[in-house]
C-alpha cells in the first residue's frame, strides 16, 4: 500500500524517482526499490518522504486513507486568531476570504480565456 502512495505522491508532484532519490540522498535505484516494495523504508527516509509530499508518516505507509491538512506557515496562527474572534468577527473575516477566493476564480478563468 505505502508503495502505491509513494508513486501517486511522486507523480502528483511531478517528480521522478530521481528528483526523489536526491531528495534523500539516496541512489535511484534505492528509492525505486522502496516505490516497489521491494525494500523498507528506513526511519529517516519516511520523515523526509513526509515532509517532501506534505503528509503524515501515517498517511504515507497506508494507515489512514484520508490526507490530514498540514497547514503552511502562518496558517496555524491565523486559524488560533481566528477561533478567537465572536461570530461578528469570523462573519467579516469569512466574508473577505469568499470575496478574495471568487476574485482570485474570476482571474483564473479571465487569462484562460
Amino acid at each position: 500500500m505505502a508503495e502505491l502512495r509513494l508513486k501517486e505522491l511522486r507523480t502528483t508532484k511531478s517528480l521522478t524517482q530521481a528528483d526523489v532519490a536526491a531528495h534523500l540522498q539516496i541512489a535511484r535505484e534505492s528509492y525505486s526499490r522502496y516505490e516497489s516494495g521491494e525494500r523498507e523504508m528506513t526511519y529517516d527516509a519516511l520523515i523526509m518522504l513526509a515532509e517532501l509530499f506534505e503528509v503524515s508518516i501515517d498517511y504515507l505507509l497506508g494507515r489512514y486513507n484520508v490526507n490530514p491538512i498540514v497547514l503552511q506557515d502562518g496558517e496555524l496562527s491565523l486559524l488560533q486568531k481566528f477561533r478567537a474572534v465572536d461570530q461578528r468577527g469570523k462573519r467579516s473575516i469569512q466574508a473577505v476570504v469568499e470575496f478574495e477566493y471568487s476574485q482570485s476564480g474570476e482571474s483564473t478563468k479571465r487569462e484562460a480565456m
